[in-house]
């Protein structure tokens, strides 16, 4: 059975884990500021910034922009948490169909924007 002490030092070592992994993603965001982000929830915004700043944005790390982004006290357990991430990307591909831009899904895996698809969503970002 692990100490206290062992499961601090464990707790501390995902801390400093989910840091630098919020750092790294902070510094793959493009600024928010433009007309087309303003049309976006701020929920739909922390998706597609996920989305767009990985190759693949796994159903795991969905889940887990999910749960840290104001989801609290909509529902408890694994499946409701599987439902809304769905129900989330759902609403944010009808917001960026208008812009010609469509989230794959890779069955079994996550979501992910192909090359033609990251570079519309970079220059919608970029225009102010």
């Amino acid at each position: 059975m692990a100490t206290d002490a062992e499961i601090i030092r464990t707790l501390r070592e995902r801390i400093d884990e989910l840091e630098e992994e919020i750092r790294q993603l902070r510094t793959n965001m493009v600024e928010t500021d433009t007309v087309f982000m303003g049309a976006l929830t701020r929920q739909q915004v922390v998706l597609l910034q996920g989305i767009y700043s990985r190759k693949m944005a796994t159903y795991q790390y969905i889940d887990v922009i999910m749960a840290s982004k104001g989801n609290d006290g909509r529902g408890d357990g694994r499946y409701l948490e599987k439902l809304r991430s769905k129900v989330a990307i759902y609403n944010l591909r009808k917001k960026l169909k208008p812009y010609d831009i469509e989230i794959n899904t890779w069955r079994g895996i996550g979501y992910y924007l192909d090359e033609e698809n990251r570079e519309k969503l970079k220059e919608l970002m970029e225009t102010k």
